[in-house]
């Protein structure tokens, strides 16, 4: 009998501690989806009460209240239910303040919030985003949805699900994690330069008797006496008429050249959202920098293509990105000479600009024309004005440079990785250094190789003067000989064992041949088996 009662008395006890998990469960849920207690308790002189539109609450005192006073009215109704409690009903959304007395001339005063009714959009997106972690707080013709998810897709699926219930949607959803940002950037620049030029030098010596003009920088000395003059090396077009003791010189310039540069870089970077990343692809020249007491030092100077970017992500896979990119070159027009030590200068044009915009698509920085056109007169004074003689006394030079830019930027989001993702061969595996028989009597300066897996599917042919193929799966073939197979000595074994796995076992060495793993001729590499 005693037995029969402690058992019964055991199953009882777990009937009421799973009623009580069970009900500290329904408390729990019903507390996420902005349920609260019917009852609330007013202890202190201050006290704050949140409360959701068409719902009640009943406010419990210690002492009777014989008093109380609502500011508006019009968001809450206050009714006494008892001496001591007090039945609120939220009319509409708003903020109130009530005021209560008890019989002991005690005041309270109770700060009353109350909010649009969101239950049924809360509960919707607790039920299909259980991962996520979200709160929702309506105004008065919106709603506000503030919380984290794990994932930048589930932004846009839960501000549509919310625009059925509200016409505006205030987005404050925060994404949880790491987004990695892989940014592709193009840079393509295409400059056209121009340039004609006209100059003319000459000199005529009759006897000791000599005239020479250098406008044009085509003479770099004249001796009068002698009747020589030397050129410096620019002219296109070199003449001299002697006539017994009368001699003339010319020196012509007349040129017309077209440049035409094409540059294109393709750099890609991967950052995390929020932090910097940089990419650059140049060099450095050195600056002699004059110090004190007659030192110098050296410092460098950056050029080529450089990129500098920050993602952040913001949800419903948009990115705000900000983009510096700059591209700078060497420019010899613009050097500069100090203590017969020329300095060069740098050419650069960059852009910087912040956009917003979604994941996939792409930032065209267009219109980046500079037409730049420098002409230039040089003469005698009043000679070079004279209408064609004017020609053989000045040098006119223009130079049109016309450069285009165009800035192609393309965020994505990307992950790293997995280990069956990794490919097995990289840059530099499918090919290995020759024997010493490829080398020096074949001509190859590299040979295939199988990748780890033994796969050599991809391998082509052999680099060098002669060439070869792979007509099979792992390893080169030879010139076919007709001649017996030859076993391959103990010792060869012992210094290449049978390979492993599903390749292949070593083929045998063929007489006047090489088979396909065996060693070549000399060396650490082996040796060829010669008839």
């Amino acid at each position: 009998m005693l037995k029969a009662r402690a058992t019964a008395t055991m199953i009882l006890g777990a009937i009421v501690s799973l009623a009580i998990c069970l009900g500290s469960a329904k408390s729990a849920k019903a507390q996420s989806l902005g349920r609260q207690p019917v009852h609330f308790n007013v202890s202190g002189p201050v006290e704050r009460l949140e409360m959701i539109v068409n719902t009640s609450r009943i406010l419990t005192t210690e002492h009777k209240v014989p008093q109380l006073l609502v500011e508006n009215q019009g968001i809450i109704r206050a009714q006494p239910i008892s001496p001591n409690q007090v039945q609120l009903s939220a009319l509409k959304a708003g903020f109130t303040t009530l005021t209560v007395w008890d019989e002991n001339q005690g005041e309270h005063t109770i700060d009353v919030l109350v909010y649009g009714d969101a239950r049924e959009l809360e509960n919707l997106l607790m039920t299909e985003f259980p991962e996520a972690t979200l709160r929702v707080r309506p105004l008065a013709t919106s709603v506000v949805i503030s919380g984290f998810v794990p994932r930048a897709e589930m932004v846009s699926r839960i501000v549509r699900m919310a625009e059925d219930y509200y016409p505006s949607v205030i987005n404050n959803i925060t994404i949880g994690g790491v987004q990695q940002v892989l940014l592709h950037v193009k840079l393509m620049e295409v400059s056209r330069t121009k340039l004609r030029q006209l100059g003319f030098d000459w000199a005529n010596f009759n006897g000791n008797d000599g005239v020479a003009q250098s406008v044009a920088g085509l003479v770099s000395g004249v001796d009068l006496t002698g009747g020589a003059v030397a050129s410096s090396g620019g002219e296109t077009v070199a003449f001299g008429i002697v006539n017994n003791a009368n001699s003339f010189f010319g020196f012509i310039d007349f040129l017309r050249k077209y440049n035409l540069v094409k540059v294109l870089a393709e750099p890609t970077l991967v950052t995390i959202s929020g932090r910097p990343a940089s990419f650059s692809s140049g060099g450095e020249f050195p600056i002699l920098v004059p110090q004190a007491f007659n030192t110098i030092s050296i410092e460098y100077r950056e050029f080529g293509t450089r990129v500098d970017f920050v993602p952040i992500v913001l949800g419903n896979g948009r990115v705000r990105l900000e983009v510096r990119p700059q591209v700078s070159e060497i420019d010899p027009s613009r050097s500069v000479s100090i203590n017969n030590t020329t300095v060069p200068g740098l050419r650069t044009r960059w852009v910087d600009t912040g956009v917003e915009m979604k994941a996939g698509q792409t930032l065209a920085l267009a219109g980046l024309i500079q037409n730049q056109i420098e002409s230039e007169n040089v003469g005698l004074p009043w000679l070079s004005d004279l209408p064609w003689i004017g020609s053989a006394f000045r040098r006119v030079r223009e130079q049109n440079n016309e450069i285009e830019l165009l800035i192609l930027v393309t965020p994505e989001f990307v992950d790293a990785l997995d280990a069956d993702d990794v490919p097995p061969c990289g840059p530099g595996q499918l090919t290995t250094s020759p024997s010493d028989t490829e080398l020096y009597f074949k001509g190859y300066l590299e040979k295939p190789k199988c990748c780890p897996d033994g796969s050599c599917s991809s391998c082509a042919s052999g680099v060098g003067p002669a060439t070869f193929t792979l007509p099979n799966t792992y390893g080169p073939t030879y010139e076919p000989v007709p001649a017996v197979q030859q076993p391959i000595s103990a010792s060869v074994h012992d210094r290449f064992p049978p390979r492993s796995g599903n390749l292949p076992p070593n083929p045998p060495v063929t007489a006047g041949g090489r088979g396909v793993g065996n060693p070549s001729l000399i060396g650490p590499t082996g040796f060829d088996v010669l008839p």
